[in-house]
Order: structure tokens, then C-alpha cells, then sequence
């Protein structure tokens, strides 16, 4: 999902300044999120996991939420569309909710 997010960022930056630099990021974005979903251990789990595992993927989302939070936040800082700001600080709203209940 950090990925996907990522894709759309820099598609709508591919769209607004359409440099070389902005074209090659959307380019490399787009090719880690299909590069992701060929990952065979990470595709939807058929049956449950263990206890630990269950615990460590957790752990894992919740450190990932961070890190996608704070891009988030760093977009809502730059930019100067008031509905953007709003809707940046709504999603990172939900993400804290996320990261606690994952903790």
C-alpha cells in the first residue's frame, strides 16, 4: 500500500511537472509496486499463521505506517491545495489509529 501511495504521488507530480526526473520516479514506482506483487509470501495468506508470525507482521505494518505517515505528512506540508492538506491530515489521522491498535 506504502507503494501504491507512492504511485499516485508521483503520477499526479509526473502530471504537474512533467521533467525527466518525475517521469523516471513515476516509471520506477510503478515497476516496485508490479516488482511487490510477485512476491509469493507476501500474496494474501490461504490459512492462518502462527501466533509469532502473526505478531511479527504486525510489528511490521505498524513500522511501515510510520514511515507512509510521515510522507504523508511531508505532501501535506508542501502542498498549497487546502482540500489536499485537509484530506493528508485525515489519512494520517486514520494511519495513527492503525499504528496504536496495532501496537
Amino acid at each position: 500500500m506504502g507503494l501504491e501511495l507512492i504511485g499516485d504521488a508521483t503520477t499526479v507530480l509526473a502530471q504537474n511537472a512533467p521533467e525527466d526526473a518525475c517521469q523516471t520516479a513515476l516509471t520506477e514506482a510503478t515497476d516496485a509496486w508490479w516488482a511487490l506483487t510477485e512476491a509469493p509470501t507476501l500474496a494474501w495468506p490461504q490459512a492462518p499463521m502462527p501466533n509469532t508470525e502473526t505478531e511479527e507482521l504486525a510489528t511490521a505494518i505498524a513500522t511501515l505506517v510510520l514511515e507512509v505517515t510521515e510522507a504523508i505528512l511531508n505532501v501535506a506540508s508542501k502542498t498549497t491545495d487546502p482540500a489536499d492538506r485537509v484530506a493528508c491530515l485525515k489519512a494520517v489521522h486514520h494511519a495513527g489509529h492503525v499504528h496504536a491498535a496495532l501496537r
